[in-house]
């Protein structure tokens, strides 16, 4: 099965309910093939919890991920949103509202804001400039949408009783980021990879911390501010 994702070729085998899940990055484009997504690579007895499906799931993303280095990018844990041609990202541990964000963004600024993965984006840097992607490996609730935005932002989230944002310093934000990538490698090519895209992200993206309330007014404290730094920042 040849997909197109984040602008790569791959192919990508049909078990598992992946061939549901990639329909839409389906192609039929006789591209040559940049990587492969291998069975024989899946790390089954590392997930003695989880039925076939879910491990293939887990495993085919981490296959993913692992060859997206290689093409200057990497997957962070978040719900994406795009809005007026910029794609944010809203990040953190599990259970600090990051879908919840994500559809306040919806209910205020309606179809015009579109939530183009719910999990797992991939991000590239191309020519200099960072771009966020919708990929198949998007969560329990299937929300993604193949498409690639400029990306504008990315915001931490924390929950809190009133509603502050502030921006993160280069070395504040790569903890952060490196705590919600999608894999810890071990492997010494892929760590350094991972590390070297996250510093230039850091250094090239601006990078929020936001402590919310789930309400609409987060949602609007979030968009002004981290469009105000994207325009200044001229992305």
């Amino acid at each position: 099965m040849k997909c197109k994702i984040a602008d790569l070729t791959v192919e990508i085998p049909t078990s598992g309910g992946l061939a549901s899940r990639t329909w839409e990055y389906l192609t039929h484009n006789e591209t040559a093939v940049d990587f492969e997504i291998s069975e024989d690579n899946y790390r089954s007895l590392c997930w003695p919890n989880l039925s076939e499906e879910d491990m293939i799931y887990m495993e085919s993303g981490f296959s993913f991920y692992g060859n997206l280095l290689r093409f200057n990018g990497l997957m962070l844990h978040s719900s994406a949103v795009a809005l007026d041609g910029k794609g944010y990202l809203f990040s953190g541990p599990c259970g600090m509202g990051k879908s919840t964000h994500t559809r306040l963004w919806q209910s205020v600024f309606g179809d015009e804001a579109k939530v183009f993965n719910d999990d797992k984006p991939a991000l590239r840097r191309l020519d200099g400039k960072w771009f966020a992607y919708g990929t198949p490996w998007c969560g329990k609730d299937h929300i993604n949408i193949n498409m690639k935005v400029p990306l504008a932002g990315i915001c931490f989230l924390k929950q809190s009783d009133e509603n502050k944002i502030r921006r993160l310093t280069p070395q504040e934000a790569t903890p952060l980021v490196i705590s919600q990538t999608m894999r810890k490698f071990k492997q010494v090519e892929y760590l350094n990879l991972m590390l070297s895209h996250v510093d230039k992200l850091v250094r090239e993206i601006p990078i929020f911390e936001l402590e919310n309330r789930p309400e609409p007014e987060a949602a609007i404290l979030s968009h002004e501010t981290m469009l105000k730094a994207a325009i200044e920042a001229g992305l």
